[in-house]
């Protein structure tokens, strides 16, 4: 298992949000409400459950970075969270058209610890699948949170990233590929120097790169690159309005499931309340 103090977070949340046509284009999906919060408020909620106490954020060209880190600050709205403890530091990826692989390069320059926990912003889970890939973690370069499929979930096959693995080792990855037994859940855990490394090579060679081509570089390079399977895990990859209205009936206050597993201020009190009228 990891020490925390090696290890800070990561997210990625400098996409364009152009599935879902807001009328402001400086408003992004990750803002999108979700119980008393919102779904980025929620991503760093589970990392804070975790212990990470420094996160950066990769996002897009904002108009004002103060604004933009208090109206994170106020949407962690869990009651535990102290707020005094946390680092959060938002970086801007002024090139956003370079793709995720670029904000990835951009975020891990700014890291000093030994390991980055990476996540996607619009990735929700049932479960804190943070402190679990943390707990799974052993010695690799790459280490990718990754759906089995053996039920039926909420995910998009079509659009999702695929994976072939064996044995703990991932082979292969990519959108297209035809032979693939898992899928990207677009959380990893990295040595941070060392994809350094990969993502200036993979910057040097293509002016447009993915997180995936960060992967495909370090299996071409020997890393070793794993995976950690969560075959019991609910998760949802918020591309548009569809997926949203999936995650508030899946999220909602009367639901047993709970985004990271954090229940929400505002389902404690709803449950109290019916549990008086019921005992009466």
């Amino acid at each position: 298992m990891l020490n925390h103090n090696k290890l800070e977070g990561l997210i990625l949340a400098a996409g364009y949000s152009s599935r879902f046509n807001f009328m402001d284009s400086r408003f992004k999906k990750y803002f999108l409400k979700l119980n008393n919060s919102n779904i980025l408020g929620y991503v760093i909620a589970g990392m804070i459950k975790t212990g990470i106490k420094k996160i950066k954020i990769v996002t897009s060209k904002i108009f004002n970075k103060l604004n933009y880190r208090k109206s994170i600050l106020k949407s962690i709205t869990q009651p535990w969270i102290d707020l005094k403890n946390l680092e959060l530091d938002i970086i801007e990826n002024k090139i956003p058209e370079r793709e995720n692989g670029y904000s990835l390069f951009l975020g891990l320059n700014t890291i000093s610890s030994e390991y980055t926990i990476l996540s996607m912003a619009d990735h929700i889970f049932s479960k804190n699948i943070f402190s679990k890939m943390i707990k799974n973690y052993k010695n690799k370069d790459i280490l990718l949170a990754t759906d089995p499929m053996y039920k039926k979930g909420y995910y998009d096959k079509e659009d999702a990233t695929k994976v072939y693995g064996e044995n703990s080792f991932i082979i292969n990855i990519g959108k297209d590929l035809k032979y693939y037994n898992r899928l990207d859940m677009g959380i990893f855990i990295l040595k941070t120097k060392t994809i350094k490394k990969i993502c200036n090579k993979v910057k040097s060679n293509f002016h447009k790169f993915g997180v995936t081509d960060v992967i495909i570089s370090g299996l071409n390079s020997d890393l070793n690159v794993g995976y950690c399977d969560f075959p019991n895990t609910i998760w949802l990859d918020i591309d548009n309005y569809k997926k949203y209205r999936q995650l508030k009936r899946i999220f909602s206050k009367t639901s047993r499931f709970h985004p990271f597993g954090l229940i929400p201020t505002e389902y404690i009190t709803f449950n109290t309340k019916n549990t008086e009228v019921n005992n009466d």
